[in-house]
């Protein structure tokens, strides 16, 4: 091998690097969570998860106000009721459409389950981080 093609070896080896360590340092930036939860809930939650998105005046009830779901369990985040409401187990918020949500039509239904799950964690996690102290 030529000192020239060593040298551009090397060059691409550190350009790679450099390139992976961008890529791993934007991932991190990125809350999945309030990610999902800003293109699944906060048109009805709002961007702050107070229940005043911009559907909630078109609405019959008041959306809840998210962050204060350990408030009102005292202190203790409710993850088995925020999970079952979002997945449908827990129908009692007509709103939020039958067993199978359909207000977010495929993006959670079953040919996606497997992220599906993961986008319901995200958000839980998501909202479990901005609760009210």
């Amino acid at each position: 091998m030529t000192k020239f093609v060593k040298g551009l070896f090397k060059l691409l080896i550190i350009a790679n690097t450099i390139i992976a360590f961008n890529a791993c340092a934007s991932a991190q930036d990125n809350d999945v969570g309030k990610m999902e939860y800003q293109s699944s809930c906060a048109a009805c939650h709002g961007i702050d998860a107070k229940g005043n998105g911009q559907v909630s005046k078109e609405l019959k009830t008041r959306p809840t106000d998210l962050t204060v779901l350990a408030k009102n369990n005292s202190g203790v985040f409710p993850y088995n009721t925020v999970y079952e409401m979002i997945d449908g187990r827990n129908s009692t918020i007509a709103s939020h459409g039958t067993r199978e949500m359909p207000i977010w039509g495929y993006r959670f239904g079953p040919p996606q389950a497997f992220r599906f799950k993961n986008r319901l964690l995200a958000v839980i996690d998501y909202l479990n981080r901005i609760q009210e102290k």
